[in-house]
């Protein structure tokens, strides 16, 4: 059975620490990073032009995609109505590839129906996602969920028949089924839905 954890454990961490009067942040993180800053408390901020959470401690988190160019342009609104710009620079990564031949064409290129049914479970996923709530367990850190073999990294990519598929979004660990899993950080479940087609 492989299980997954989505962030922290295979992300790049960068910490910037800001004063009360200026926003230090890193000059530079490569592709899939991630930044974790602390800023004035009341600022507000937006990266690439979208807001991004401020905790009310000022904690204030980030990251570059797989496939970001950059510069991440962060910019800083304090208290006092000021505003800083910051540029990031974000550095390439190789990120592993793997040619797989001789795979069934059902796999690589689903019939409609298990295709449909793909799209509209990636959808619950992708809605799932998008909750944003006032909560920074991750700042207490990460622990492995699971002691076992690595069975798949954060931004790696499979190309079956030469079709390129979609990049691996998290880390599994292949373990034997009914193994205890604990929780990588403090949170809550959000979504959870048995035998889906792709994502476990």
């Amino acid at each position: 059975m492989t299980w997954m954890t989505r962030a922290g454990a295979v992300l790049a961490l960068c910490v910037a620490a800001l004063p009360l009067a200026a926003a230090t942040l890193p000059q530079g993180i490569s592709q899939g990073g991630l930044v974790i800053a602390t800023v004035p408390a009341g600022a507000s901020a937006t990266v690439n032009g979208k807001p991004v959470r401020v905790g009310a401690d000022g904690t204030l988190a980030f990251g570059a995609g797989r496939d970001e160019k950059g510069p991440l342009t962060v910019v800083l609104t304090l208290p006092d109505g000021r505003r800083e710009t910051t540029r990031i620079a974000v550095t390439p990564r190789a990120w592993p590839m793997e040619r797989v031949n001789g795979v069934p064409p059902k796999t690589v290129n689903p019939p409609p129906d298990v295709a449909a049914r793909i799209q509209r479970e990636q959808a619950e996923v992708a809605a799932a996602r998008k909750r944003d709530d006032d909560r920074e367990g991750f700042t207490h850190g990460f622990i492995w969920p699971v002691a076992g073999r690595i069975s798949g990294r954060f931004g790696s990519q499979r190309i079956f028949n030469g079709t390129p598929k979609s990049p691996h979004p998290g880390m599994d660990i292949a373990v034997p089924e009914g193994t205890p899993v604990k929780a990588p950080a403090d949170g809550i479940v959000t979504f959870a839905k048995p035998d889906l087609y792709l994502t476990c």
